[in-house]
């Protein structure tokens, strides 16, 4: 903590007068709120009554750092490509909750959840080390069409032109992608067989370092039991939250 609060005040005081917050907080304490709030998804109301301050001197205290605490760690972040040159990757896809919202319908509406979320593809080594994470897009999107978007299918098909050797291991959704996934049932058939079972069994086995990481993300309440925020911040959100991930493993 104390290295990433100096790390944010330096850019704090570095830029111009105008560009700057006028912090009603000693600075340290305003980044322990910020990163407290997220840590938990406590309410803004509640954070201003546990550090003495109005619920609007939260909200603008929130959207000033929000995007510096992921500045200030971005040199930590690894990213998709990095984690293909070493070879084996899980991937797998995960919802955000942001309740639900009149204004975005069934855009956002996961079926498989029955309710609002955005949701992000999750990469991650075998040892359930977070390998990166994805934009977000609308929950409605199947985790195929999703891996196309971010721009991940593009970039695991360059890397396999390049060393043929790379393996992306996930679920049934991305079989278009991928062949290291569980097998289907036939059309017809009441049951799987045996060897099919057992290729199953094994993928699930490997598959299952990433639902890991996916768990440890989530312990960033925020994304796990719903974002009350604007839509339109929780790209920052999520950058702050992956690159403080990084950060976390790199020191």
């Amino acid at each position: 903590m104390t290295e990433l609060i100096a790390r944010a005040w330096q850019v704090h005081a570095g830029r111009p007068a105008a560009d700057r917050y006028d912090f009603t907080l000693p600075f340290g304490k305003a980044t322990v709120m910020v990163l407290l709030i997220a840590r938990h998804n406590l309410p803004q109301q509640l954070a201003g009554d546990l550090f003495g301050i109005a619920q609007a001197t939260v909200s603008r205290i929130w959207r000033y750092l929000l995007p510096l605490i992921g500045q200030v760690t971005a040199l930590d972040r690894k990213h998709l490509a990095d984690a293909l040159a070493r070879g084996t990757v899980l991937i797998d896809g995960t919802p955000i909750p942001t309740g639900n919202r009149a204004a975005t319908g069934r855009t956002n509406y996961v079926a498989k959840h029955h309710k609002q979320a955005l949701c992000v593809q999750v990469a991650a080594f075998r040892d359930g080390t977070l390998a990166d994470v994805s934009r977000p897009v609308p929950g409605s999107r199947h985790d195929s069409r999703a891996l196309d978007e971010v721009g991940w299918a593009d970039q695991i098909a360059t890397a396999r032109a390049q060393r043929d050797w790379i393996a992306v291991i996930a679920d049934t959704a991305y079989i278009k992608h991928t062949r290291l996934t569980p097998r289907k049932k036939p059309r017809g058939q009441k049951r799987r067989s045996k060897p099919d079972r057992e290729h199953n069994r094994h993928i699930s086995s490997l598959r299952a370092p990433v639902e890991r990481t996916i768990a440890v993300l989530k312990q960033w309440k925020i994304l796990a039991t719903g974002y009350r925020g604007r839509l339109t911040e929780l790209p920052t959100l999520i950058h702050m939250i992956v690159n403080l991930e990084f950060y976390r493993q790199a020191t």
